[in-house]
């Protein structure tokens, strides 16, 4: 595993251009792409009613520059660590925006709509998900640990994002609720979409589990069983310094302690199944579909026990556990039970349609 993959430098001369540059290039291209869309639909608009037109995103990356501005983060040499998780993360989700668009224009559908949709998706999914982590983690966030250290003072360990933090369900459940409140407002039908991307996101998370083994986080249970495929992380690794950081140390690392007991590597049974699961959703359920929903509820119910599953070889034990199991797994009923509603739904409306 290979945490970062390159340090870049920026001098504290160029931090602010930089930040200004980039903010400006995402503002350029987010107005061309609406332009583009106006006038495909017929309604030319010139490019500065185009960035009026996505001033929600002006306004977003103008608060996030000037809060790095303010706090000082621009004014000194930086180096900025270019991780393998985002890089992995990033490439998922633009292979998995790539895969969407490609399946609505088969279908007859906007795949303009859904790549606009996809940037409100990404933030909906980093809120999301950090809120979630942060509600199972409340005492650290809250408590004695508030505040965290850092060569510009003491901060809120809210703020403190390299620390890890994102959890799934919660970037998907505020991912879902994004889209549906998007596609409301542009009479886009729900289920008939959410069939379209729903294999997407399961492409998404395989890269983005694969991201995880390189972090070392999301780790397994120590197993001193004898198969081949069981992990080691180094000290560079989330799964070594949570355990380094533990009352007895000595059960989770290895007596040298230059790596970690032989771990279950969850983050790669994961990231399986839910390849197999794609090509599952647009092998064998996408050209069988017989009502809409049905691809968004067969995701929901495998991923809920494939997620599950997973979850009793977990060994990140300082995820909150309720009656003996996880959050997470708790989670992963109330989403099996969505699509079991979903799935019934759309079999009642099949039936009724045919009758």
């Amino acid at each position: 595993m290979l945490p970062v993959l390159y340090q870049i430098p920026v001098p504290a001369s160029l931090a602010k251009p930089l930040v200004v540059a980039l903010a400006v290039a995402i503002v350029g291209v987010r107005a061309f792409v609406f332009r583009r869309r106006a006038r495909a639909a017929g309604e030319p608009v010139s490019f500065a009613q185009a960035l009026w037109g996505d001033k929600v995103t002006v306004a977003v990356l103008a608060l996030a520059a000037a809060g790095l501005w303010r706090a000082g983060y621009l004014d000194q040499d930086l180096r900025i660590p270019l991780h393998t998780y985002g890089l992995l993360l990033a490439m998922g989700f633009v292979i998995a925006i790539w895969v969407a668009q490609r399946e609505a224009r088969r279908q007859g559908q906007d795949a303009e709509a859904i790549g606009d949709l996809s940037f409100w998706i990404l933030v909906a999914a980093l809120v999301g998900s950090r809120v979630y982590y942060i509600l199972v983690n409340w005492n650290d966030y809250f408590g004695q640990n508030a505040l965290v250290v850092t060569r510009l003072g003491r901060i809120p360990r809210l703020l403190a994002v390299w620390e890890g933090g994102l959890v799934f369900y919660g970037g998907f459940i505020a991912s879902v609720l994004t889209a549906w409140w998007y596609m409301r407002r542009r009479n886009m039908p729900f289920l008939a979409y959410a069939d379209t991307m729903i294999p997407s996101v399961a492409l998404g998370h395989f890269f983005g589990r694969l991201g995880c083994f390189s972090a070392g986080c999301c780790w397994g249970q120590v197993s001193h069983a004898h198969v081949p495929w069981l992990a080691e992380f180094p000290p560079e690794s989330l799964a070594y310094q949570s355990f380094a950081a533990r009352a007895d140390p000595s059960k989770y690392l290895a007596p040298d302690r230059l790596h970690t007991l032989p771990l279950h590597p969850t983050q790669l049974y994961e990231a399986s199944g839910e390849l197999l699961l794609f090509f599952v959703l647009v092998a064998l359920i996408r050209p069988r579909k017989r009502f809409h929903g049905q691809v968004l509820a067969t995701w929901l119910m495998a991923y809920a026990v494939l997620r599950t599953v997973v979850e009793t070889f977990r060994g990140d034990v300082e995820r909150r556990v309720v009656a003996g199991w996880g959050v997470g797994a708790w989670t992963s009923i109330a989403i099996f039970a969505a699509g079991v509603a979903i799935f019934a739904a759309g079999r009642r409306r099949a039936a009724a349609a045919a009758t």
